[in-house]
């Protein structure tokens, strides 16, 4: 058959056999997916019908007849069936169910399903969805040409239209519903295409291009009829035709089109002011400036529509600046006009653009906040400006300076330029502890000018810090009390006496004794204040400087200061009772201050003056006692007093006391024996001598007690030196041994007279030796020793010269001294009778006050005796006495 030589061309075909039933299955490779798809096998097979383009179908369901699905739109979706083999779809698929899923058939092209494509093979097409109603199946005659589809199973054809169709040689017609021209608006056209059987598919293109099918060009829509949207602005060519389902086409339809949808627009280019203003020197007329993007005429209005009585009109190029003046002229009064530029384009659409413009005459007001006063916290002014006018407040200007009135700030109305001060834009802060004058002035958008709001602001948050130099912290009954302060800042100040506050309390007044308790400081400078005694009582009194800043707030600190009128009590603490004292025995001496203001220091002395002190409490005589010493042996009298912190001062207090051992004051020279001569002691019980042919007596030397000065050691040899110490009784036992001293008992007279001759005083400088101008000379008698002529040295005499502690007894104490041999002098022409030796010491290397003394010998005629100012020896009425011994300075 026809039909069969003709697939045969196309498919490789399959016979397939089951239950007695035959059909042809496509084979293209996919055997089972074919079977799947085009063979429901009875309803038994679930498999998918596969509608992708290229599928080849059986539309007789035995094999004679067959199709095959083309994607005609290039959308990869299958969208008819080619019946004939050249690549048309001769029927046409579509989506009932909007799955994207092609599964009815349209025969005729009108956009209803006839068929539905049947999930359930064999039959490909029902006549009811879903495979539901009965097969439809294509009928073909003895040649194999197609002659209809069988819808009712009776295997005859009862819709031949499909046959007609593809005897079809008329070609249909395309129509559309918009014709060429030019439209201000987006538009549509609608798209028909006829034909005396089955209208096909439609191609279009908008840019001129030939339109086609295959290979395709533009767009392709499905049949009959279908709506294009126009809607690119500018000029467009639609070109467009359609086909048959027999492939028939039409001719091509073209339709020239200009969108032109654009409304002129308009842009206000500058506004020279928002507002206008009667006042000459305001801004009385404004500017506007205005462009139209497209050409056209135009025509202003007063009001918000583009219609009426116009004010002015003309042509307009695109983009061309057009000016349009108001004055306060074209006012009746104040209040605010509208306006609306109109401009009508080419395409008669009208664009507008509208503006306003006030008339304000009133001035504004400018205020502050805070306003003028006093602040003690940090403080911004801030300046506000409000316009009753209506047009607004442009800007304010301001002048501020520190401790004086600025120049007024000032604005030209007509330009808005400031002429003297600054722009405000914020807040502004205030100096601290400074006053700061303000001055504010502000104009309206119209330019008329406020007038100049002044005011004054005085801040300061910072106290001042009292810092107190030195005060007085007690008084007596009549000194004052001294301050010396300084603040931090400056500012008044006011002392008060008690009180809780810089208010309350007793505020002094300079005079009267006062001096500087008040008055004005400068910044850390000193102040030196003084108070008068009689302003405090008894006891603690507060005393409290105030500092005032600028805002009145105070700084202030406080002193406190003790009046007492009782002088202190001292007494001696240790030792105690009248003696006499073991040596070591310490001083103890206290104090206390029943006034309250408390003990200052207490002084003493122990030469027997009273010990002093000036009106200031500092010590003019005696020692400041701070802890317990030791007394010094010998006799002592302690004297004493205290003053407490007020300046108090105690009477003064002795006590006496004898401490140590007793003195040797002298030994007697006697034929095997020695006096030993001391100062006797009040309250002791006895005495004991201890004596020793060699140096270092201990008490368990020898010794001889007695109860009186002096004690005579007897038995003695003569010529050979004895050394002694002494030791007292009392009634803490007995006491320390003495100094040591020595003497030689003799049966030889002293030297009848010794003298210390000259000079009494001696400067030296330390460790040199005197010199001729500095000798030392001393002279001496004695009978057929010194008057034997002619005179000559004897040289049985040994005579020395010494220097010694300033308060020792060389006779008792001769160890602490240093001798110097000495030299005749045989060119005395003064010394009658006497002998003169002469020294040069050398001076000791310690720098002070030194004693000096000679002492003479004569072998075998007469004993050692020592030589003083006012001479001694064995004449009667000659004395020794440490009082008459030269002077050393050694520097």
């Amino acid at each position: 058959m026809r039909i069969y030589t003709k697939t045969l061309n196309y498919l490789s075909l399959l016979l397939i056999c089951l239950f007695q039933f035959c059909i042809l299955i496509p084979n293209n490779g996919s055997n089972s997916s074919a079977m799947g798809l085009l063979l429901g096998l009875g309803g038994r097979s679930s498999a998918p019908v596969n509608v992708e383009p290229g599928t080849v179908v059986d539309l007789s369901s035995n094999g004679t007849f067959s199709g095959t699905l083309v994607d005609s739109d290039g959308n990869g979706i299958s969208d008819g069936i080619d019946l004939t083999g050249n690549g048309v779809p001769n029927l046409v698929l579509i989506d009932t169910n909007a799955d994207s899923i092609p599964d009815a058939v349209d025969t005729n092209g009108d956009g209803i399903a006839d068929y539905y494509i049947n999930p359930n093979p064999p039959a490909f097409l029902t006549s009811g969805p879903g495979g539901s109603g009965n097969p439809v199946v294509a009928i073909v005659n003895s040649n194999g040409n197609l002659i209809g589809f069988d819808t009712d199973g009776d295997g005859t054809a009862n819709d031949t239209l499909v046959a007609q169709i593809l005897g079809d040689t008329t070609p249909p017609t395309l129509t559309s519903s918009l014709s060429s021209g030019t439209y201000s608006t987006t538009q549509t056209t609608t798209l028909t295409c006829s034909d005396n059987f089955g209208a096909g598919s439609i191609v279009y293109t908008l840019d001129g291009s030939t339109p086609n099918f295959q290979p395709k060009v533009g767009t392709i829509l499905s049949p009959p009829s279908k709506t294009v949207s126009l809607s690119f602005e500018g000029s467009r060519t639609l070109k467009a035709f359609c086909r048959d389902l027999n492939g028939n086409s039409s001719s091509t339809l073209q339709i020239n089109y200009t969108i032109d949808t654009t409304v002129p627009a308009l842009t206000l280019v500058s506004q020279t002011s928002l507002a206008v203003t009667s006042s000459a020197n305001g801004i009385q007329s404004s500017t506007v400036t205005w462009q139209s993007n497209r050409s056209g005429s135009y025509a202003i209005y007063e009001g918000s529509v583009c219609s009426g009585t116009s004010l002015t009109t003309g042509s307009v190029s695109a983009n061309q600046d057009i000016a349009f003046v108001r004055s306060y002229t074209h006012f009746s009064g104040e209040g605010t006009k509208s306006y609306r530029i109109c401009v009508t384009g080419s395409n008669a659409l009208v664009g507008f653009i509208s503006f306003s413009l006030q008339r304000d005459d009133t001035a504004p007001i400018v205020s502050t906040s805070p306003s003028t006063g006093n602040y003690s916290s940090a403080t911004s002014v801030t300046a506000s400006c409000t316009d009753v006018g209506g047009s607004g407040c442009d800007k304010i200007a301001y002048t501020t300076q520190v401790g004086s009135a600025p120049a007024n700030p000032a604005i030209q109305g007509s330009t808005g330029n400031i002429t003297n001060g600054s722009l405000y834009n914020s807040s502004i802060d205030m100096s601290d502890s400074s006053v700061t004058y303000t001055k504010f002035v502000a104009r309206d958008k119209a330019g008329n000018i406020s007038s100049i709001n002044s005011q004054t602001y005085t801040v300061d948050t910072q106290v001042a810090t009292i810092t107190v130099n030195s005060y007085t912290s007690a008084v007596n009954g009549t000194n004052s009390v001294s301050l010396n302060w300084q603040s931090s800042k400056a500012g008044t100040y006011q002392i008060r006496i008690g009180g809780s506050s810089c208010s309350t309390g007793t505020a002094l007044n300079n005079g009267s004794g006062n001096s500087n308790v008040t008055g004005s400081a400068l910044a850390t400078t000193d102040i030196s204040s003084t108070i008068a005694n009689t302003h405090f009582s008894e006891g603690d009194n507060t005393i409290r400087i105030c500092v005032s800043n600028l805002v009145g707030s105070f700084g202030f600190t406080t002193r406190t200061t003790n009046k007492d009128t009782t002088a202190p009590i001292v007494s001696i603490t240790s030792p105690s009772g009248s003696g006499p004292f073991n040596s070591g025995i310490q001083l103890e001496l206290s104090c206390s201050d029943t006034g309250g203001t408390g003990c200052d220091k207490i002084i003493y002395t122990l030469n027997g003056t009273d010990p002093t002190f000036d009106s200031n409490g500092a010590v003019t005589n005696g020692s400041v006692y701070s802890s317990a010493f030791a007394l010094s042996n010998g006799s002592i009298q302690v004297k004493y007093r205290a003053i407490d912190l007020a300046k108090n001062s105690s009477a003064v207090s002795s006590q006496s006391f004898y401490v140590g051992p007793p003195v040797i004051s002298s030994i007697g020279v006697g034929t095997s024996q020695l006096s030993v001569n001391f100062t006797t002691v009040s309250g002791a019980t006895g005495y004991k001598v201890y004596y020793s042919t060699t140096s270092g007596v201990t008490k368990s030397n020898s010794s001889v007690s007695g109860t009186s000065s002096p004690i005579v050691l007897t038995g003695l040899s003569n010529d050979s030196t004895y050394y002694i110490k002494i030791t007292l009784t009392a009634a803490y036992g007995e006491s320390d041994l003495s100094t040591e001293t020595y003497q030689t008992p003799s049966n030889l007279p002293l030297v009848e007279s010794c003298i210390l001759q000259w000079p009494t005083t001696l400067t030296l400088t330390r460790n040199t030796t005197a010199n001729a101008s500095n000798a030392i000379y001393i002279q001496f008698y004695h009978t057929n020793v010194t008057n034997i002529f002619p005179q000559a040295a004897d040289s049985r005499v040994q005579l020395q010269v010494g220097y010694g502690p300033n308060n020792s007894n060389p006779m008792t104490e001769p160890q602490n001294w240093t001798f110097f041999s000495t030299s005749y002098n045989s060119s005395c022409l003064s010394c009658g009778n006497n002998h003169e030796y002469y020294s040069f010491i050398t001076a000791p290397s310690n720098p002070g006050t030194y004693k000096y003394v000679g002492r003479v010998k004569i072998t075998g005629v007469a004993r050692e005796t020592y030589c003083d100012l006012d001479g001694y020896g064995g004449y009667s009425g000659l004395t020794f006495s440490t009082s008459q011994l030269g002077t050393l300075t050694v520097q």
